[in-house]
């Protein structure tokens, strides 16, 4: 059972904490991002890339991106870090998980530059493509920076980061993740995924033996 890892959710709007600092201070303590300009070329390059994205035509989205990296050194910083974004997405696309971490990797290093929705997608996506690769440690590190800027997270993605702690039997964390989860859940009057509380009675279970 401890194995098991939700799936992150494919809505990208939407948002994981746990007992985390209050919501409101998290929010008082994020620096203010500073994003750059970008030039009509380069939204109209990336435009493109987008386009050949959704028909799957990936070697001409690969071919735009190119011709962006040749003309590197006059991007911004901001426009760099959409370069690597889009080629992460490249890469997922064709199923090379190694070079979609390398290129999330590459995204978090204009984390400065980057909007914070961008930089909580690239650190839960990076999250589970390390637990894919069972680097598991990675993957941890990961999901503690996303918990530390997340804004308003999601029960669906309180739900998957309490997976990744389950991976790694830290019941405590994974136990307020998955609570935290639900109540959500709850207090929307949703109903609450089987999967949730299944694997929450287990880390109780877990929890209680360990007393």
């Amino acid at each position: 059972m401890d194995s098991t890892v939700l799936s992150i959710p494919t809505d990208t709007n939407d948002r994981v904490d746990q007992s985390l600092p209050d919501a409101t201070e998290q929010l008082q303590n994020r620096p203010v991002k500073t994003i750059t300009s970008y030039s009509v070329h380069t939204m109209d390059s990336l435009s493109k890339v987008e386009q050949h994205i959704q028909v799957e035509n990936y070697d001409s989205a690969e071919k735009t991106i190119e011709e962006l990296r040749e003309n590197e050194a006059e991007l911004s910083l901001s426009e760099k870090a959409d370069v690597e974004y889009m080629s992460s997405r490249i890469a997922h696309a064709r199923q090379n998980i190694e070079a979609t971490i390398g290129f999330l990797e590459s995204v978090l290093e204009y984390r400065d530059n980057i909007s914070y929705t961008r930089e909580e997608e690239v650190l839960l996506r990076i999250s589970e493509l390390y637990l894919s690769e069972k680097q598991h440690a990675k993957a941890v590190a990961r999901m503690n920076e996303w918990l530390k800027i997340v804004e308003e997270p999601q029960a669906r993605e309180l739900a998957f980061a309490g997976s990744v702690f389950l991976r790694v039997k830290s019941f405590k964390r994974a136990k307020a993740l998955f609570d935290r989860a639900i109540e959500q859940q709850e207090e929307k009057g949703e109903e609450v995924d089987a999967r949730w509380t299944s694997l929450l009675d287990y880390i109780e279970k877990q929890l209680d033996a360990s007393k």
